[in-house]
């Protein structure tokens, strides 16, 4: 999902402060090579450079659409892309007792945040604006600790490791605007970092917490070292009242001016609020010998890559870019950041043009820029190398590092129509730039791409607009990479998942041979022969429509049962004699894979489940089932309101345990 946050340009509506902000065409945004700032005081003077340049009237901004921030939300929100789920599946408890799943990550060994996490023992759940451990051990699970997390409901995930729990919190800090000129404010991103002690799980309690400011794009955790990634605005007010909407934009600028001069290092990087044994400190989270910037301006926002661990946090000892990100991807030794570089004014689909094949009106991405950081070891992160690629990714598992070389599938927008096209491009390190080694291109003309997965040194891509093609695509000689073949079939897969030797799972749409989605479809898919893929069988729930197509970490495949859970959410229309119609809503479908066949074993329905009447069909609309886990011979399935029990072998409903609503 993008994020959309503009100023109301000519709307009569009162504003309050604008911020710096960093919209930017493509010819503006390379990202190659860094370079280092030797002291605050070059950083300091650079940044006032570039604000003097870029002044207008309404503060640091380019407002020839009419928006100040256009970026892309998060991994979690993108659309959904292939993991190696195969490698991700199972670990079992510290008694060596009851194996159970953990959640589906984009790469083996390299943990990601999610809403829930389990060791087998206990559940910990960070949905709502409470961190809920729950006991799993007896008959029926039964919450036992909490620690309110926020007031308000909390955007919350969390990683674990034994008894400790790292808990990222996203928020807003609001900010004072200068009296002088407006008696408004505006609010500012702000990350929360708690760890928690689940020493005792009766009373979880905070160890020691981390308020950046900036807003989280995501984490890692390797081998007990976590890696967080934020991006911060600067801290710059440019007040402005109703007012201010028939001043003369001179005089605005001049005064924006004056306030770009007056500004400290403090108004324009990141600063941080540590509160860990026992001491309070603060400061800022980026020391200037460690800000990198483009050789050529890529805006006023700051990356930060923190390095903590799980005994006391720190202020993260961060490595930073003068740039905007949105898209975090990591191996086990390399973590990237990637970054959406916008078309220019010319570059906007027209209006009326009705056979552009995107939003009419809207920007296109014209590159994609990438940098680089060294995060082996338990040492804190350190910058490599940074580069672009022509056009934009759909989300993370669209990048893959193997063995030094980076792959990134990316779509284009080429010929005077614009028409979409999309290739794979494999990039190395030469110095501190990433330069391009090879590429293959041609990919589904007119079409975008729906799903990527890497698997060793062959990648598998799907594009879709009418027909579905899977690509499989040989990566073994990064120089030359090519494709080994194709398959042509109605709707698209979204997600793919590696199930076994030979065999590829999709989750996605079935679709008519126009391209109208009919519904939820598991797909199976025999990739042992790269040249020739074949479609063995797939189930299609008509209307459904599945969380995994956006977010990996619902998806689940138990390799023990060759069980897939696919959380399905739209609603089934069931005739009830004489009264009509009434709805159904979806739940947890449960398919099982045999030989060359997919095969619905059922769907799990919400524990206290009644049939929806046409008053509560809104409220069933937001009633979905967030993730699934199994934990020895039980499949689980949280909801918004608790937590279910059903066994793994025929489905049967054992419990149902009630939480407090998460909203």
């Amino acid at each position: 999902m993008r994020k959309y946050t503009g100023i109301l340009l000519g709307c009569g509506v009162a504003a309050s402060a604008l911020v710096a902000v960093n919209v930017l065409p493509a010819d503006e945004a390379a990202a190659s090579g860094l370079v280092s700032f030797g002291d605050c005081s070059d950083a300091l003077d650079h940044l006032k450079r570039e604000a003097d340049e870029r002044i207008g009237p309404w503060g640091l901004h380019d407002s020839w659409y009419g928006v100040d921030v256009l970026e892309e939300e998060g991994a979690a929100e993108d659309r959904a892309v292939a993991a190696d789920g195969d490698d991700s599946a199972a670990g079992s408890d510290d008694s060596g007792g009851s194996s159970y799943s953990t959640t589906n990550v984009q790469e083996k060994g390299v943990d990601e945040p999610d809403i829930v996490k389990t060791d087998g023992r206990r559940i910990v759940t960070t949905v709502g604006s409470e961190l809920r451990v729950i006991d799993t051990s007896g008959d029926q699970p039964q919450e036992i600790g909490s620690l309110q997390l926020s007031d308000d409901y909390a955007d919350a995930e969390l990683l674990l490791a034994g008894d400790r729990a790292v808990v990222f919190v996203r928020g807003w800090m609001p900010m004072a605007a200068d009296a002088a000129y407006s008696d408004m404010g505006w609010e500012r991103s702000t990350t929360t970092v708690h760890l928690v002690d689940l020493s005792d799980p009766a009373s979880p309690s905070i160890a020691s917490t981390l308020e950046i400011d900036g807003d989280y794009l995501d984490a890692r955790m390797v081998d007990g070292t976590v890696r967080l990634v934020t991006s911060s605005q600067p801290g710059l007010v440019f007040p402005m009242d109703e007012k201010d909407w028939n001043r003369d934009e001179d005089e605005l600028i001049e005064r924006n001016r004056d306030i770009v001069a007056d500004s400290t290092i403090e108004d324009w990087l990141p600063s941080y609020r540590l509160d860990a044994g026992g001491e309070e400190s603060s400061g800022l989270l980026v020391q200037c010998g460690d800000l990198n910037r483009p050789p050529e301006f890529a805006g006023f926002s700051v990356i930060s890559v923190l390095t903590l661990g799980l005994d006391e946090l720190t202020d993260g000892d961060a490595v930073a870019v003068l740039s905007s990100g949105e898209t975090v991807y990591a191996s086990a030794d390399q973590l990237y950041v990637a970054t959406a570089n916008w078309g220019t004014p010319d570059e906007v689909a027209p209006m009326d043009d009705a056979a552009v094949d995107i939003a009419p009106g809207w920007p296109m991405v014209e590159s994609t820029g990438i940098h680089s950081f060294d995060i082996g070891g338990d040492e804190p992160a350190r910058y490599r190398a940074s580069g672009e690629v022509d056009g934009g990714i759909i989300g993370p598992y669209a990048m893959s590092e193997h063995e030094g070389v980076l792959r990134v599938a990316t779509t284009t927008r080429v010929g005077d129509d614009r028409r979409s096209e999309s290739q794979l491009i494999t990039l190395t390190e030469q110095g501190d730039e990433l330069v391009q080694a090879g590429e293959v291109g041609g990919l589904g003309k007119g079409e975008d791409i729906y799903a990527v997965r890497y698997f060793g040194d062959t990648a598998y891509v799907v594009t879709f607009r009418q027909i579905d093609p899977l690509y499989v695509l040989d990566l073994s000689d990064p120089a030359n990479p090519s494709v080994e073949g194709e398959l042509k079939i109605t709707g698209y897969s979204s997600y793919l998942h590696g199930v076994d030797d030979g065999r590829l799972l999709g989750v996605g749409q079935e679709a008519t041979s126009e391209g109208q989605a009919v519904g939820t479809q598991v797909s199976l898919f025999d990739v042992s022969d790269p040249s020739d893929p074949r479609k063995l069988d797939g189930h299609v729930v008509e209307g459904a429509w599945s969380d995994v197509e956006v977010n990996p970490h619902a998806f689940l495949f138990w390799p023990e049962t060759s069980q897939v859970v696919v959380p399905i959410s739209g609603f089934e229309t069931v005739e009830d004699d004489g009264a009509g119609y009434v709805m159904e809503p979806g739940g947890a479908l449960v398919v099982t894979l045999d030989g060359d066949t997919v095969t619905e074993q059922g769907i799990i329905r919400h524990g206290g489940q009644r049939q929806a009447t046409d008053a509560e069909f809104e409220e069933y609309l937001w009633e979905p089932v967030l993730r699934s886990m199994v934990i020895g011979d039980s499949l689980y399935t949280l909801w918004y309101d608790g937590l279910q029990v059903n066994d793994l072998d025929d489905l049967s409903l054992r419990s149902w345990t009630q939480l407090d609503p998460a909203w």
